[in-house]
């Protein structure tokens, strides 16, 4: 057949085109969003997992990721040969060649939660000016006092490990209520002022522009011992003292990391064949208590879907996908993890991918 030498010439071009692409912007774009579900859903395994083990009695255990390091490297190459014989087409040729090599190298650094930084993450309680703020951002006031409040000035929450009248305070509850009423209409807001290490969270109420919550604010005054008078409280750490002198304030006696898990794995319900055998305690549930924090279900099958699952001994522990409160509550749990650990000097998670 006929040789056609700007056939072949495009075919050269053609097989040399791809080192003119960058590989880089390509793969940045799909994998920052695959390795950020990666580290989301590996964290949540981690910390449901933790919440198993400390219903049956074990201690957690943390591995933090560290870094990321995520490697590609491509090699191409072409090749074109024709072999030309004028008066013999026969012995005519052509031949095109290439090969395309992609290699992808991820590295992950895992590092021990442990030693001081475990005490200072996990044991220390929570600061109440690094996470009341966390209202002001749109997290509902009522699941995150229920979480990380043992008491709020005179009222008592509920103590994860008491048998009998661990119902906490008659009042604990509404009070969480009407912050929730109060911050959705609008009339409860967050300012943090100070120096650091210094700093404190105020809550300031306003109901001007919602009359017919004047009551809810006055009701929840009157539970937490403040004046009618005033408009801006100060959040401090402790306990109620009925003979404080000073400004307007709301002492919260904040749970730490690991308080805050105890109170969620006491809830947690487990198979009884492992209560019979001595494995672990019956769930701590009383007539009038108000539904578990967040509802963990076991079983010897796995849903299709869920939110969240771990296998522990012979059982499957699950998050169902489809409720809603449990899965903002183990959020809010998170963002609480996150706060925790960043008091501790490290070194962010860092992802790396060479554009090339």
């Amino acid at each position: 057949m006929p040789f056609d030498r700007r056939a072949a010439l495009a075919a050269l071009f053609a097989t040399g085109l791809p080192g003119c692409t960058s590989l880089g912007p390509s793969r940045l774009d799909r994998d920052q969003l695959d390795y950020t579900r990666a580290v989301a859903d590996s964290s949540k395994r981690q910390t449901l997992f933790n919440l198993v083990r400390m219903r049956f009695g074990d201690s957690p255990a943390f591995l933090s990721v560290n870094q990321l390091v995520s490697s590609y490297s491509l090699r191409r190459s072409g090749n074109v040969g024709t072999n030309i014989f004028p008066s013999g087409a026969i012995n005519t040729f052509f031949g095109l060649g290439g090969d395309v090599e992609l290699t992808d190298s991820p590295t992950f650094t895992l590092q021990p939660v442990a030693g001081e930084r475990f005490v200072e993450s996990y044991l220390r309680p929570l600061p109440p000016n690094e996470v009341i703020p966390l209202i002001q951002g749109g997290v509902p006031a009522d699941l995150l006092l229920w979480l990380i409040a043992q008491s709020i000035g005179p009222l008592q929450n509920t103590h994860p490990l008491a048998r009998g009248h661990r119902g906490g305070s008659a009042g604990f509850r509404q009070t969480l209520i009407d912050l929730r009423r109060l911050q959705e209409g609008g009339a409860m807001n967050v300012a943090v002022r100070g120096a650091k290490g210094d700093r404190h969270a105020y809550l300031q109420f306003n109901t001007t522009a919602r009359p017919d919550l004047a009551q809810v604010q006055r009701e929840l005054y009157t539970r937490l011992g403040l004046t009618a008078a005033a408009r801006e409280v100060k959040v401090v750490y402790g306990i109620s003292n009925p003979q404080r002198t000073q400004a307007p304030e709301i002492p919260i006696l904040t749970r730490a990391l690991i308080g805050v898990m105890s109170a969620i794995a006491a809830e947690i319900e487990v198979p009884e064949a492992a209560v019979r055998s001595g494995r672990t305690k019956p769930t701590l549930r009383e007539p009038g208590d108000p539904p578990p924090m967040l509802q963990v279900f076991s079983g010897p099958t796995l849903p299709e879907n869920p939110y969240a699952a771990v296998r522990f001994a012979e059982s499957w522990y699950w998050i169902d996908d489809n409720d809603y409160r449990s899965k903002l509550i183990f959020s809010i749990f998170e963002l609480l993890k996150s706060i925790a650990e960043s008091a501790q000097a490290q070194n962010a998670t860092v992802l790396t991918i060479p554009a090339r």
